[in-house]
């Protein structure tokens, strides 16, 4: 290939480019239906840049109820922990696993335990019994935590909107939330979870 074709390739398609934008300027972009397209679009990022901030407010709104209900969980857990420290609330029909006795037998005192059941006969009466079996308060606070509470705030509780109901990630996708990103020099888009 000599010097003159290659630059006659170039134009060529040089040209051609030149041509296909000034006809798609001409037919589509110069009309009005585009125009209207384009300020629909403006119209929709600004409604969706509104929906963000407003899902954001929403979500602030619910951070602090539901900070305040964690708080008060943990101290109603220590004073509960405190009230029933050592107490056998009841039987487990089964020995469970090892990782999960952990939790029920959270906050026995197996040396009173095994003390009391040597004095009195009708505390372990029935010597099948394994004492991993035995299960103390914060068992049954797992599972109403798990159960009750759930179904009360789903009952009594404010859900948030949908589009809102992502916690703090709600508020880190918000407009506001991206600025604040952005100014400690942290891009946003690494930080979104899809």
């Amino acid at each position: 290939m000599t010097t003159s074709e290659i630059l006659n390739i170039v134009v060529t398609v040089g040209i051609c480019q030149l041509i296909i934008d000034l006809l798609a300027n001409y037919f589509v972009y110069n009309n009005d239906q585009y125009e209207r397209s384009k300020k629909i679009s403006k119209k929709y990022d600004r409604a969706e840049t509104d929906y963000s901030a407003s899902c954001a407010d929403v979500a602030r709104r619910h951070f602090l109820p539901n900070m305040l209900s964690s708080i008060f969980f943990v101290i109603l857990l220590r004073i509960l922990g405190t009230e029933h420290k050592g107490k056998v609330m009841g039987v487990l029909p089964f020995a469970p696993y090892s990782i999960i006795s952990r939790i029920t037998s959270r906050g026995l005192d197996w040396k009173e335990l095994i003390t009391l059941a040597g004095t009195d006969e009708t505390l372990l009466s029935d010597t099948t019994m394994h004492p991993k079996q035995a299960f103390s308060f914060m068992f049954v606070y797992v599972l109403s935590g798990l159960a009750i509470k759930f179904y009360v705030n789903k009952a009594v509780g404010t859900q948030p909107p949908a589009g809102a109901d992502k916690g703090i990630t709600t508020i880190m996708d918000s407009p506001m939330g991206q600025s604040v990103m952005k100014s400690f020099g942290i891009d946003p888009n690494d930080m979104k979870m899809e």
